[in-house]
């Protein structure tokens, strides 16, 4: 059979794309870096934005047509504006901007050591791969934002609406939102629910620019911070909650978390819940493919993780004495969320 009388029976198309996915990443980090999403709020010839970003006006006219194959810029009679979608996540002023979101994910220099990490014994390599890294150098202002631009991509508010939902919240009092970060989980809870009062657990630095998304939503009367590490040290303050509230702060590993559920259910009152909102993989650990590729990616900076099946939950909230154990799903295209709740025996 000569060559040219077949071809495959498959389409390469697929491959193309992860390949140009880096391409299209630096085009609109570009744009980013430019601010031209802010710029563009109006209609502008190439000219005109090449003369507001001082660029070279024949490689901004190149540069401004990708963006419109990419979908983030619309071009009418020579003139350029943002997408619907470009105004909702990459305009500075919008609620749901996704600036330091982007760029964290965007980062590929981790993904430059996986070919040696993956020949390396894991034990050895450990320290080298971050496990030796200090809170303050992971958890810095600039992650803390780029976990909240991800909350309000809709987490947030399916999260919100199903838990507002729960017998167990409408009469709950006291919430405890344990490695809030931001705080914007806790300031939607007491939003919800008006008898409400909400306390963010998480590092002391981190708990400064949580005070400052209080402000922002003037909650301060509502919503307090409780600095401290939970996995070192205990969370009960002086009263008990009704609710403790986790949103992808677990990813420990199972005897890491196991001694954690332990200090939760203490902390509970009695009848009190426990609910956790975090990504899961099915029990082959091969979907969901964000699940299966966060995975992996954690990997990338230690052994210390661990992304956790559904079942796996179950018995380390069983063990630790959780009871009425169940799964809420929030998952989306993107998102693979579930909450995983009990309860703590009245």
């Amino acid at each position: 059979m000569k060559m040219l009388e077949i071809d495959p029976k498959i389409s390469s198309e697929s491959l193309d794309g992860m390949i140009k996915g880096c391409e299209r990443t630096r085009i609109l980090f570009t744009a980013l870096d430019f601010d031209l999403f802010d710029l563009l709020d109006v209609s502008m010839t190439a000219e005109e934005i090449s003369s507001r970003i001082e660029t070279n006006a024949h490689m901004t006219g190149k540069f401004l047509n990708t963006l419109v194959a990419m979908k983030l810029l619309i071009k009418r009679d020579g003139r350029y504006a943002n997408t619907e979608l470009a105004s909702t996540f990459l305009k500075k002023s919008s609620p749901f901007y996704q600036g330091h979101l982007l760029r964290l994910s965007g980062k590929t220099r981790d993904w430059s050591k996986l070919n040696t990490i993956l020949k390396a014994d894991v034990s050895e390599e450990d320290n080298s791969r971050g496990n030796d890294r200090n809170f303050e150098d992971v958890f810095d202002p600039g992650f803390i934002l780029a976990m909240a631009e991800g909350s309000m991509r809709g987490g947030l508010h399916r999260t919100v609406n199903e838990v507002s939902n729960l017998p167990e919240f409408k009469k709950a009092r006291k919430l405890l939102d344990l490695g809030g970060g931001h705080g914007l989980y806790a300031i939607a809870f007491a939003q919800m629910n008006p008898d409400l009062d909400a306390v963010v657990f998480d590092l002391p630095h981190v708990t400064e620019v949580t005070k400052e998304f209080i402000d922002r939503y003037d909650m301060n009367e509502r919503v307090g911070v409780f600095g401290g590490n939970f996995y070192e040290d205990e969370i009960k303050n002086e009263y008990e909650y009704d609710i403790i509230f986790a949103s992808d702060a677990l990813y420990c590993k199972p005897d890491v978390l196991a001694g954690v559920l332990n200090k939760i259910y203490v902390a509970l009152d009695n009848g009190g819940s426990v609910m956790l909102k975090h990504w899961i993989l099915d029990n082959d650990r091969t979907a969901p493919a964000t699940s299966v590729h966060f995975d992996l990616m954690l990997s990338l900076h230690g052994d210390r993780h661990h992304i956790y099946t559904e079942n796996e939950y179950i018995e380390l909230l069983q063990g630790a004495g959780f009871l009425n154990i169940r799964t809420l799903d929030i998952s989306s295209q993107t998102s693979p969320s579930v909450i995983i709740m009990g309860n703590k025996e009245a």
